[in-house]
Formats: structure tokens, sequence, C-alpha cells
């Protein structure tokens, strides 16, 4: 059938055109800016977001790093015979004894990593004869031999944790982190690290009172040392830590600081005291009870007190606790009644509820870390329980 002429027409025309028009080009082009600027400002904020993300991690990464190095030896300091818990404290440096790693089982079984590489400069006590200066002070240490109570050198190393100015970051106040181990080099931990001017530290320390309590010592009174005259080293159960990192983005000239704050306790604080557990402890003394009364007359507690052991803190200094005793007045067997953790005070009191009716007196025994008992010389008058 032949093609009508409308069609042929319309075939022609189509076979004519061969692309776009100058004005769909113009349009297409419009768009596309169009696009390109709304899209272009929101990848760029993205892009900056995503830095500044990424400085802010890297900051808090460098903080948290720090803060886990550091606590993980520091907690296990002391509880060596003979050798200090503490032997530098300061706002940029800290030093301390611990078992912290030995070569073999056989060598330390007390220790706490076993890596058979160790160099055993690094796995024993710091020796008399490597002596050197503590990290930031002229203090040199250590100025014995220490030695077990087998009278073999001792297996606690000596770790100094510290910090240097960096003056590769352009800044006056950036740090970095370094650790030593008795005389050897010493190695960087972490760099980045922030301490502004106005505080001026990186250690804060606490003392931690019989009833638990924290106090801080006055930076003013810093730096100590294991051989000051006051002993108020031996007084430290907890290292405060104010751990900044710091991130400088290059590209948007800007810096990133994050900071953490890390209080670790110094577990074997006061272990050092307990020197032996051989004879029985001496027995405490001025022991007294004293009834209370509720509002109707009726007994409702006994106040029991007394004078601490003078192993308590001194003498043998190994009394671990105090066990609280009660029998019939007119003699029988001691019952305890409770009993209190030693904690170096000049007197105690323990409240006992558990009544009984009777006339009681009540005795204290000292307890060593045996356990042995002392003897209950000292007793209460008689209590009247109705």
């Amino acid at each position: 059938m032949p093609d009508r002429p409308e069609a042929s027409r319309r075939r022609a025309a189509l076979a004519a055109r061969t692309g776009f028009s100058l004005v769909e080009m113009m349009m297409a082009v419009t768009l596309s800016l169009l696009v390109f600027a709304i899209t272009i400002p929101f990848f760029r904020a993205q892009t900056r977001a995503v830095a500044a993300g990424a400085g802010r991690l890297d900051a808090l990464q460098n903080a948290r790093y720090a803060q886990s190095v550091i606590d993980r030896e520091l907690r296990l300091a002391g509880g060596i015979l003979g050798q200090p818990t503490i032997v530098q404290a300061a706002p940029l440096s800290v030093t301390f004894n611990v078992d912290l790693q030995a070569q073999t089982t056989t060598a330390d079984p007390n220790s706490m990593y076993i890596t058979a590489t160790l160099d055993t400069l690094t796995t024993e006590s710091f020796q008399l004869g490597l002596a050197k200066a503590l990290p930031k002070s002229s203090k040199t240490y250590p100025t014995a031999t220490y030695t077990d109570s087998n009278a073999v050198r001792s297996h606690a190393e000596t770790i100094s944790f510290f910090l240097i100015a960096d003056g590769s970051s352009g800044r006056s106040d950036i740090y970095s982190l370094y650790r030593r181990v008795n005389a050897k080099d010493s190695t960087v931990v972490t760099t980045n690290l922030w301490i502004p001017a106005d505080t001026a530290y990186f250690f804060r320390y606490h003392r931690v009172a019989a009833s638990g309590a924290i106090s801080q010592i006055a930076q003013n009174t810093l730096p100590l040392y294991w051989d000051d005259g006051t002993r108020t080293i031996d007084s430290i159960g907890v290292v405060e830590m104010r751990i900044a990192g710091w991130y400088h983005a290059v590209r948007e000239n800007t810096e990133v600081f994050r900071t953490l704050y890390q209080r670790t306790r110094v577990n074997n604080v006061g272990l050092l005291t307990v020197r032996s557990c051989g004879a029985g402890p001496v027995a405490p003394s001025g022991v007294t009870g004293t009834r209370a009364n509720n509002a109707n007359g009726d007994p409702v507690s006994v106040a029991v007190a007394w004078t601490a052991s003078t192993d308590d803190g001194a003498g043998a200094a190994d009394v671990a606790g105090y066990s609280v005793l009660r029998q019939p007045s007119g003699g029988g067997s001691w019952v305890s009644v409770g009993n209190l953790p030693a904690r170096g005070t000049g007197t105690y009191t323990f409240t006992d509820y558990a009544l009984k009716q009777g006339t009681w007196v009540y005795g204290v025994a000292a307890v060593d870390c045996g356990p042995t008992w002392s003897a209950t010389t000292s007793q209460s008058g008689t209590v009247i329980i109705p």
C-alpha cells in the first residue's frame, strides 16, 4: 500500500532533526549549574563535619589511651616487702614500684605479665649501681638495694610516667607522655596531650581516710618523694589524672580538645606496714560497754569502745582487725558478736544490736594476719540487759 503524503512528510521532518536546539542546550546547562550550586555546599559541609568529627575522635582516643596505660599499671603498685609504693609524686610525673613483668613464672610467680624476651634489667628491682635521677627532678633513685624476705633481689621494678613539652607542636602547652622502667631508656606512650598553663598539672594526689573519705594533697606541697621526713607520700591512696587530648585541624586551622578525668585507686597502699605474722598481737586496752535505751527506757544497743593494740600501725604493725566478744558476767565462754577492720586509729567503737537478756561483760581481741588472736585481758564493766 503506498504511503500517504502526510506520513512521508512526518518521517522526513524527523529524519532532518539530528540534535538539540540552542534553547534546549541553554536550559540543560542552566539546570545543571543550579544542581551543582545546591549540592556542592552540602558536600563541603559534610566534609568539614567528617573532618571535625575525626579530630574530636582522635583527641578523645589519644586521651583514653594515655589513661588506660597508666591506670593498668598504677593500680597494681606496691604490695612488695621493703620497697616504697610511690617513689615520686609530682604534677607532671609519678614513679612507683610494682611487680609487673617477668621472664618466667619460675623466676617470679607473682608477676602480672610473663614474656620470655624481656630484658632482665626491667624485671627486677632498680639496681643501686645504675641509679639515676627521677624524671623531671634532680633526685637520685634508688639509694638502697631492695631484697625480699629471703635476701634475694626483689622482683618489683620501678616505673615512671612523665610528661615533656613537645616543641614541634608550635605550642608551649602541648606535651608527650613517656614511660621508663628502672634505668632503661624512656619510650613514648603518646603525644599531643594538652596541659593548660593556668592549672599546670597532669597528676593530683589524694589521701584516703579510715572512713573512706578522700582528701586532696595540696598541689603546692608537691613534689613528694619516698624519703621525705613527713612520710606524706605513704598516705597517697588515689592518683587523679587530668588527661586532655589535642588535635589541630590544618585545613580548617582549628584546635580540638577532649578532656578525661581518671581516679586510680592504689590498691596495695598500707600493705607494706604488715611486716610479720609471727607472735600474736598485743591485746587492746580500755574496753568499755555502754548501754543505750529508747524513749521507753528499753535497751536497744551496747556501744563497745576500746584503745587500739600497740601493734596496730606500730610495733609489729600486723593487726588486721578486732573481734568483739561477750560472756556472762559470772564466767563462761566468750561469744563473738562482731568485728571491725584495723584502720590505724587510736580508738575504736562497735555497736552491738544483738542484745540478749542477762548480765554481760564485753571484751575485744586483736587479730593479726595469721590469723592469731590476742588475749582478752581488758574487759568492760557489767552491762545489764533486763
